[in-house]
């Protein structure tokens, strides 16, 4: 019967759907119109935690954070209406002690009205990755910070006051505070607060009595002070603290703490504590292993500021003030070097020298730091290196290749800060793995590069139709006038068959611009860097976005003597292209007469090769100018971008080490302006 045949079929297409879900990594679903739960296959237990059973017929948004509900609706009314393109973003799974994320892709069911198919991919392990990149970044700004302090000379009398801020906004912490241990006149030991850093809004507990001469044994309880005894640090809610001293504790409103030993000439001196008022969160390892760092350093200054030391003043203090340095970066997990203003390397720690692949950091003592770098990236490695000003952050160079002791090339993400190393002025550098994040730009770029093309395939197609028809055109006249028969032609008709064949040369030579433009765009995987001469790039451009902009404006060309830039030709035609067509697209269609597009090419003061891509479109509001280049931030209607072709530009620019800036008033239209690197340095303009 015709009923029980449709059954029947939609019965194998689910088996299918399912059996060939089970041999992806990613869970697949199908989502009715109302966003229930439809199909999906066996990775979906694996990833939830429940039989997919249990969730056919239940709202995909329920499977989130509530926090992240809000998203996943508008994501998946977006996916509605595109079944060409799937909408993405990363989402928190619910329940669970940890965060769990995932990226949702979804896209309209062309055979469902209101349906979706999607995706889950779980993410949480790149993204714990990238917190925990961060968050290290982060702290070594802080060391940094805190050893610059402890070595200032007027920083001898209140050595606490002049690291407490910085490591307690560093830790998140409502307050962080320093401790000393004395004793009385029995002998017992007692703890009292000598200096206190409390965020905005949290009270200080500084004057507080209950904070002065209390019992150590009745605050701590033995195996804590056996663990600050061995230089351990000591966490945890007040709960397991001393019973008499929890209810001080949360009469202060500390929900969760964290002690670090201060050990001063082998001897228990005090500690140095962290609270959070917040929430009962817990500091990982690395934040823990962080600030041990930075609370070793401040013991080494203590034992430098005691009376016997403050008496000596001898070399001895300095090599210790050094061995605090030391302390900072021999523990840090990224590979960390530090050397001289020129780059000679003065101390590497071990995880650089693993990343390097040498056995001991010693090999690398004395060499160049553009030594580890490929002699065509040099150039790079050094502009880096000249943007680290004393005391102050290098910008991020976003690929920087190193040589490896085996001679293989690894991609380093380098952070340059200035310090003083042994009274000296020196820097200090951070490495961190690109590969993966290069990995992730790769597909992102691709994504937005697959994106434009689809949104001027139809112009593209119309630009090739139209040589397209006249070459048939002439070379069907040659046809028919020629005949199947040779003979001879007069002088006349060999003259009009010479202008039939040129204006099919024209054509076929258009056609083969158009494709050539296509196979430079094409060039997602050449990351070779070579002289790009930009007004062929620019041409090639409004060529290939023509359909976009003549609706629109004029288009005009206002070129200037420029040199050849340093740079891959298909990154900067994405680059050119996502500006050119923006620019189009913020001008309304039908009003060509009163608005223009204008490409200006000029040398700056710098010496900069600058390109200027000015519209007389509707501008960006001032609110929004700051926010362009940030991933996913756009402010066209949804299904209509994805927020990553500006964040895309500043990537490839910046990776090439130009840079890229706008200028705009609402109702005056906005101007970007591009500046690159000559391919051959030239003298700055004066």
């Amino acid at each position: 019967m015709p009923g029980q045949t449709s059954v029947a079929s939609d019965l194998v297409d689910t088996r299918r759907f399912q059996r060939a879900g089970s041999l992806l990594r990613e869970v697949i679903f199908e989502l009715d119109a109302a966003g229930r739960l439809l199909l999906t296959c066996r990775a979906w237990e694996r990833l939830v935690g429940t039989p997919a059973d249990a969730w056919k017929g239940r709202a995909l948004v329920d499977l989130f954070h509530p926090e992240d509900r809000d998203q996943a609706r508008a994501l998946l009314r977006t996916a509605i209406s595109r079944v060409d393109s799937p909408a993405r973003l990363e989402l928190r799974l619910t329940g669970g002690t940890q965060p769990r994320w995932v990226e949702v892709s979804v896209t309209g069911d062309p055979e469902r009205l209101g349906g979706v198919l999607g995706t889950l991919v779980d993410v949480t392990a790149r993204r714990l990755a990238e917190e925990a990149a961060t968050t290290r970044e982060r702290y070594l700004g802080a060391m940094v910070e805190v050893q610059r302090r402890l070595l200032e000379p007027e920083s001898a009398g209140d050595l606490y006051n002049a690291i407490l801020e910085p490591l307690g906004r560093v830790a998140g912490a409502s307050r962080a505070y320093v401790f000393e241990f004395h004793r009385d006149g029995s002998g017992r030991m007692l703890q009292s607060q000598r200096a206190e850093w409390a965020a905005p809004g949290v009270s200080r507990e500084l004057d507080n009595p209950e904070t002065q001469g209390a019992p150590v044994d009745e605050s701590f309880r033995l195996h804590h002070l056996e663990e600050l005894g061995r230089g351990e640090a000591v966490q945890g809610t007040p709960e397991v603290f001393c019973e008499g001293i929890t209810p001080v504790l949360k009469a202060q409103g500390i929900r969760s703490l964290l002690v670090l030993p201060l050990r001063v000439h082998g001897e228990l001196f005090g500690f140095i504590g962290f609270d959070n008022c917040d929430e009962a969160r817990a500091w990982s390892h690395v934040e823990v292993k962080l600030l041990s760092g930075a609370a070793g350093a401040l013991s080494l200054a203590l034992e430098q500021h005691t009376t016997d030391a403050l008496r000596v003043r001898t070399e001895t203090a300095l090599r210790r003030t050094e061995a605090g340095f030391h302390l900072l970066i021999e523990g840090f997990p990224d590979p960390v070097v530090v050397h001289t203003t020129d780059g000679m390397l003065l101390s590497v720690n071990p995880a650089m020298a693993k990343y390097l692949g040498y056995q001991d950091p010693a090999e690398l003592l004395g060499r160049h730091l553009l030594g580890l770098v490929r002699r065509e990236d040099q150039e790079v490695a050094r502009r880096h290196l000249e943007e680290a000003q004393d005391g102050g952050l290098a910008a991020r160079s976003h690929e920087v290749p190193l040589v490896r002791r085996d001679g293989q090339v690894v991609s380093a993400d380098l952070v340059t800060l200035g310090v003083l190393f042994d009274g000296v002025p020196a820097r200090v550098t951070v490495a961190r793995d690109f590969t993966e994040r290069k990995h992730m730009q790769a597909q992102l770029m691709l994504g937005d590069r697959l994106a434009s093309m689809g949104m001027l395939a139809a112009g593209i197609a119309h630009e090739l139709n139209n040589p397209l028809s006249y070459v048939l055109s002439n070379l069907e006249f040659l046809h028919r006038a020629l005949g199947p028969m040779p003979r001879p032609l007069g002088a006349e008709e060999l003259l009009e068959y010479q202008q039939v064949l040129e204006d099919a040369r024209e054509g076929s030579e258009r056609m083969r611009q158009i494709v050539r433009q296509l196979k430079v765009f094409s060039r997602v995987d050449d990351a070779h860097d070579e002289p790009v001469d930009l007004h062929r790039v620019l041409d090639s451009v409004t060529q290939m976005a023509a359909s976009e902009i003549r609706p629109r404006a004029r288009l005009v060309k206002q070129y200037g003597t420029v040199p050849a830039v340093r740079g891959n030709e298909g990154k900067l035609f994405q680059v050119f292209l996502n500006l050119v067509i923006n620019a189009a697209q913020a001008i309304p269609e039908g009003f060509t007469d009163t608005h223009e597009i204008r490409l200006i090419s000029r040398v700056d003061a710098d010496g900069q090769v600058v390109v200027d891509v000015r519209d007389t479109g509707r501008g960006i509001a001032p609110e929004h100018v700051r926010r362009i280049f940030d991933p996913f931030f756009t402010t066209k209607a949804p299904g209509q971008g994805t927020g990553l072709g500006l964040s895309i530009c500043d990537t490839i620019v910046r990776a090439l080490g130009g840079s890229i800036s706008v200028d705009s008033a609402p109702g005056h239209g906005a101007t970007f302006h591009v500046a690159l690197h000559p391919a051959v340095r030239t003298a700055p303009v004066v």
